[in-house]
């Protein structure tokens, strides 16, 4: 089942590549229709095994066309969990929420929200817009972490 549009690099193990979700998230927002390569950039920079029962059958997903089948998937796959929560038209376009589920409460859980002309483009891209987040946040708290790390003990005399 190797598709000539699957990326040939292999899978970087560890968190998505945020500088590659990027461009790709800017590549989507701008086309009219997702285009099959832009969907096996998203699943490479996912990190997903081509060759795992998962990425084969993401592969016969897209080989098969259905493209909106195997958005959901990678919805599906994303660590930590993902659910899409709401889609609807509006206007020309379709909207996509996506709630990510961390180790918190599911009170805590955020939503991500895209819209697109095309429906597995919104989802795309609210998947995406998902996982730069939680990169950015991530982030954050490690700089905030190792900048602040030990002023916050207690100096009582």
């Amino acid at each position: 089942m190797d598709n000539p549009n699957a990326p040939d690099r292999p899978n970087a193990p560890g968190l998505p590549n945020a500088s590659d979700m990027k461009v790709l998230l800017d590549r989507v927002k701008h086309v009219g229709k997702l285009l099959e390569h832009q969907l096996w950039q998203a699943a490479l920079d996912l990190s997903l095994d081509k060759s795992s029962r998962p990425g084969r059958r993401f592969a016969g997903l897209v080989e098969a066309g259905a493209m909106l089948d195997a958005t959901l998937l990678l919805v599906m796959l994303s660590e930590p969990r993902r659910s899409v929560t709401d889609i609807r038209k509006a206007g020309d376009a379709w909207v996509c929420s996506i709630q990510v589920y961390g180790a918190a409460t599911p009170a805590r859980a955020r939503k991500f929200k895209a819209e697109h002309a095309d429906l597995p483009a919104a989802v795309l891209a609210a998947l995406l817009s998902s996982h730069l987040e939680r990169r950015f946040e991530a982030h954050l708290k490690n700089t905030f972490h190792k900048q602040y790390q030990g002023e916050f003990e207690s100096h009582d005399t």
